[in-house]
């Protein structure tokens, strides 16, 4: 499979994924399962098979980045995947990963679908997609926090 290829079967993964609930730790597809943000990363790139399919971080407590200052999910992310620029120096492209700063770290991850619409789990409610640009407001504002971005591909 090709570049352009796994950037589209990454896409389709992640829709497959949305709706499913938010669950710390879990790795289930679909109405009846759950995952997190980390969960849903590895599920999605190892089913697209793109990283090992028995990766595996857990288990991990669900609020670590609020306490430490240890940047232990970015630290999985830089196993498999290289940094590179985000906007406006270059448009994140369709299977690029994206991290956000919450509390003191990098602790929450998004795939890209369409810069700046992503699909993501979000704590206490369910994966979904999401146009980024418009979460400027409450605790989740992800609009307004530090970003960094990475891919496969460089």
């Amino acid at each position: 499979m090709d570049e352009a290829e796994a950037r589209q079967a990454i896409v389709r993964e992640a829709q497959t994924w949305i709706g499913t609930p938010y669950h710390s730790n879990a790795l289930v597809k679909g109405p009846q399962g759950g995952t997190d943000c980390a969960m849903l990363l590895i599920g999605v790139y190892g089913n697209v098979g793109l990283i090992p399919k028995d990766f595996d971080p857990r288990p991990y407590p669900p609020q670590w980045h609020v306490h430490r200052n240890e940047e232990k999910y970015l630290s999985y992310v830089l196993e498999f995947v290289k940094e590179v620029d985000g906007p406006p120096a270059r448009i994140p492209k369709p299977g690029d990963l994206v991290m956000f700063k919450i509390g003191r770290v990098f602790a929450h991850g998004a795939i890209v679908v369409d810069w700046p619409n992503v699909i993501h789990a979000i704590g206490d409610d369910r994966v979904l997609p999401e146009d980024i640009s418009k979460n400027t407001t409450g605790k989740r504002a992800l609009a307004n926090v530090p970003q960094r971005f990475f891919s496969l591909w460089t």
